[in-house]
């Protein structure tokens, strides 16, 4: 019988239940020691699901064949916030912008998968478990890195309670699927003088006894390690959070990495990105993916400003899709599937930029889709070899050429000081300019 699988899978079942808050119990703190050290990096991967219009994200929007393809679909300049190289980040980016000034957000240009499949499901799969040549395994690429980690409970965690994804799934790792809402987390609310009776026991049945079977030993330990974990992840939950469920996911996020439990890769979901029709105008005005990106930038901002202030050095978040969508609107007010995007790293050790080459607008593949320049497991090779310090050629089955996107550890002090203050200002002139638009309104 495995141990860990039934660890897991109890685990989760009493995750499903809720929230308080309590000191980090004995067991906890014990993995959250082994699992790692103070320096380790950890590696957000946010899945924009449903295939993320990368040109209307960050395009060319003076370009005059970007603006006849896409017609009223095409991003105006006047409230665009620039980039590089003709670039311009949509609207609804602000925050994002503002970090791509700082050098603190890499985007590399033109990345899809070779193949070119436009279907989510397949083509969701193969980005998710990152083989050559297009397999698909139930292993996925940050799931195979954990099995070679060999970390803790908590070293890979999926946030929302939908299931652990493909892309995070190993053959021996585990990986805890925390839920959205927390409320009454198995064994951390001990107000009622019966649940302390009943948890005091459940912890005594978590010693192991000569008097009884062993089933009966292994049902008691699984049961007070349940409580003993649902009662250290309890502080993530006891505040109040966002109504929107991926601002609260984020945020969820970065609560769980202030607890220090040892976690080094995770991942959020925000769906939505399927933008066949309604992509600009519809019920909210200015369209559906100008708000899924305006929830996107908040979260982001969201999510550093609520991580504490010695953990924001060693966390990247990793943005990407299944892929993009054609260059041409259709003629729903939207955008159908396409291939290559945008995949974007954010962070204060990420060398901020663009890399890869951008597909040309001129020349497009035979189908008529932007042209596939960097092959996806490339990324997942830079985030393996020199973010995450694992072996990418063992974790995607072959060798891929890497990026240069991050800067070492080492950062003097006083450039880390400017780069605060800096910070400072910029929070300052945001603000200002929010208060600004309220009272135009």
């Amino acid at each position: 019988m495995n141990l860990q699988l039934e660890r897991r899978r109890f685990l989760q079942g009493a995750l499903a239940t809720g929230a308080g808050a309590v000191a980090m119990p004995t067991i906890l703190a014990d993995q959250a020691g082994a699992a790692g050290g103070a320096d380790d990096t950890i590696l957000l991967t946010i899945t924009l699901a449903g295939g993320n219009d990368g040109l209307n994200t960050l395009g060319p929007f003076e370009d005059g064949t970007y603006r006849g393809a896409r017609g009223a679909l095409a991003q105006n300049v006047g409230n665009a916030h620039s980039a590089a190289d003709g670039l311009w980040w949509h609207p609804s980016l602000r925050r994002l912008a503002t970090r791509f000034r700082r050098g603190e957000v890499a985007v590399v240009q033109g990345v899809g998968d070779p193949l070119k499949d436009r279907s989510h499901f397949s083509n969701l799969a193969r980005w998710q478990t990152g083989l050559p040549d297009g397999r698909i395994s139930g292993t996925g690429w940050l799931g195979r890195w954990l099995d070679e980690a060999s970390l803790g409970q908590f070293g890979g965690v999926a946030i929302g309670g939908r299931g652990v994804p493909l892309h995070l799934r190993g053959a021996s790792s585990s990986v805890t699927d925390l839920p959205f809402n927390g409320n009454g987390l198995y064994g951390s609310d001990r107000s009622a003088a019966r649940d302390q009776l009943m948890f005091r026991a459940i912890e005594r049945m978590g010693r192991p006894s000569s008097d009884r079977s062993l089933w009966t030993n292994r049902v008691g330990e699984l049961t007070s390690f349940a409580v003993e974990t649902a009662r250290g992840v309890a502080p993530a939950y006891a505040q109040g959070f966002p109504e929107d469920r991926f601002l609260h996911s984020m945020v969820l996020s970065a609560r769980l990495l202030n607890l220090n439990l040892g976690t080094r890769v995770l991942n959020v979901w925000q769906s939505g990105y399927d933008t066949h029709d309604s992509q600009i105008g519809g019920s909210s005005g200015v369209g559906e993916h100008a708000d899924l990106l305006s929830n996107l930038d908040i979260g982001i901002d969201s999510f550093f400003s609520t991580l504490s202030p010695s953990i924001a050095d060693r966390v990247v978040v990793l943005i990407y899709s299944e892929f993009g969508r054609r260059v041409e609107a259709n003629g729903s007010r939207g955008t159908d599937h396409g291939t290559s995007n945008h995949v974007f790293f954010v962070g204060r050790r990420v060398r901020g930029g663009l890399y890869g080459d951008r597909p040309p607008l001129t020349r497009l593949d035979d189908r008529g889709d932007l042209r596939v320049t960097t092959d996806f497991r490339s990324v997942y090779a830079t985030a393996v070899d020199s973010w995450l310090g694992g072996n990418s050629s063992s974790v995607l089955g072959r060798q891929y050429g890497t990026i240069d996107l991050f800067h070492s550890a080492s950062r003097t002090v006083e450039g880390d000081l400017a780069s605060r203050a800096r910070r400072i200002r910029e929070r300052r002139t945001e603000n200002r300019n929010d208060r600004l638009s309220l009272l135009s309104r």
